[in-house]
């Protein structure tokens, strides 16, 4: 019996070149494909399926939302990552959310055929060097109000235009970037934007709860 894979990717170059690289793959049966988060919602509750190949970056949201509203007591599909970007963050949501795996868009297509299978077959696929970086950038999701700090950050908005930005006070501001700063071991404001560009820690889904600093 073939393994029954959904492809969740919007850029239509990769779901074409996979369809055509899995054509003729017996043990593949492509029997969905979303390339947004809504869709992707519709096309898994329509559809039974062994293994969700997921990219990250959607035109609606992050793929990670997928893994992080799933039932994790309810049967259901095993999720292996495939995205054009593996940063520790990235790497440490799948590994925290429980993705089986994680593999980059520039990986052969044979290999993404072995993991689809080995992933169908109860297989974690996350490799020594992916699982320290992501114990290194362990992945605590932002608050919304994180988000949008951090946001104002990456472009160079100072404290007061935050302030106004945001309708809070400075002091409230300040607070958030201090522990912003503790929380990923940084001295200045540069070095926290400059991470948090670098590691796409906007794309990733923030978290529910209080916004007030502690």
């Amino acid at each position: 019996m073939s393994v029954r894979l959904v492809l969740v990717e919007d850029h239509p170059i990769v779901v074409d070149g996979l369809r055509t690289a899995l054509a003729d793959q017996p043990a593949v049966e492509i029997v969905g494909v979303a390339a947004t988060l809504a869709e992707a919602r519709q096309v898994l509750a329509a559809t039974s399926c062994d293994v969700v190949l997921l990219d990250l970056r959607l035109p609606d949201g992050s793929g990670i939302d997928l893994l992080r509203r799933r039932d994790v007591d309810a049967p259901g599909p095993d999720y292996l990552i495939l995205s054009s970007f593996q940063t520790p963050e990235y790497v440490s949501a799948a590994v925290v959310l429980g993705a089986s795996g994680f593999l980059l868009k520039t990986v052969p297509a044979a290999e993404i055929l072995a993991a689809v299978t080995a992933i169908a077959d109860g297989r974690l696929l996350f490799t020594p060097d992916q699982l320290r970086a992501a114990r290194s950038g362990a992945w605590l999701p932002l608050t919304a109000r994180e988000h949008e700090i951090i946001a104002g950050l990456i472009a160079g908005r100072s404290n007061d235009e935050l302030a106004g930005d945001l309708h809070i006070s400075r002091k409230t501001v300040e607070a958030h970037i201090t522990r912003l700063l503790a929380r990923y071991g940084f001295v200045t404001r540069t070095e926290l934007a400059v991470h948090a560009d670098r590691g796409l820690l906007l794309d990733l889904p923030t978290r529910h709860g209080s916004d007030r600093p502690r």
